[in-house]
């Protein structure tokens, strides 16, 4: 007897899956190409990017495109080693906002990007880079040189938090997340 059970419909979608590989050659440009170098590496603007990727994307999108971008970059920008401290850190940048849109179950009230749940997941997010790069500076370069690493992570995220507003209300401007998602 042939089982009849129904083919169940992808839950990717195509627009979903290009939304994240453009997500993720986002945070790979921003992070690689816009950046300043400091001692123990350099400040980018990708984490803004990331921000808006854990906006925009569904969960998982989310997660992946950020950890690809992130972990290309080091690729390609000469920190070889610092791929899967970065992959992972980066997917964990992504989960406070993953954990806060289940809690909110998809409320319409926040369908923008920029909205204080979003805001306000900038926050753990921070303590993500900044405790995870630590762990990851201690076991490369030491302790001494992650503590010293520690002010130029905080300009970055700060930075990245400034940029994210900006493009997230630009973006917000002109209804991006609705008209990629429309209800």
């Amino acid at each position: 007897m042939q089982s009849t059970r129904a083919i169940s419909k992808p839950s990717a979608t195509a627009k979903t899956v290009a939304l994240s590989a453009m997500f993720a050659a986002l945070v790979t440009v921003t992070t690689a190409f816009i950046k300043i170098p400091t001692p123990l590496g350099y400040v980018h603007a990708g984490d803004s990017i990331i921000y808006l990727a854990a906006s925009v994307l569904p969960g998982p999108f989310g997660i992946i495109a950020s950890a690809v971008g992130g972990a290309l970059a080091d690729l390609i920008s000469g920190y070889p080693h610092w791929a899967i401290p970065t992959a992972i850190i980066k997917a964990l940048n992504v989960l406070p906002f993953v954990l806060c849109r289940i809690a909110l179950k998809n409320n319409s009230r926040y369908d923008r990007i920029i909205n204080l749940p979003n805001l306000l997941m900038v926050i753990p997010s921070t303590f993500v880079t900044l405790g995870g790069y630590l762990l990851a500076n201690a076991f490369f370069h030491g302790f001494a040189a992650a503590f010293a690493a520690v002010i130029p992570n905080l300009l970055q995220v700060a930075v990245a938090a400034v940029l994210y507003i900006a493009l997230g209300l630009s973006l917000d401007a002109v209804q991006f997340k609705q008209k990629l998602f429309p209800r």
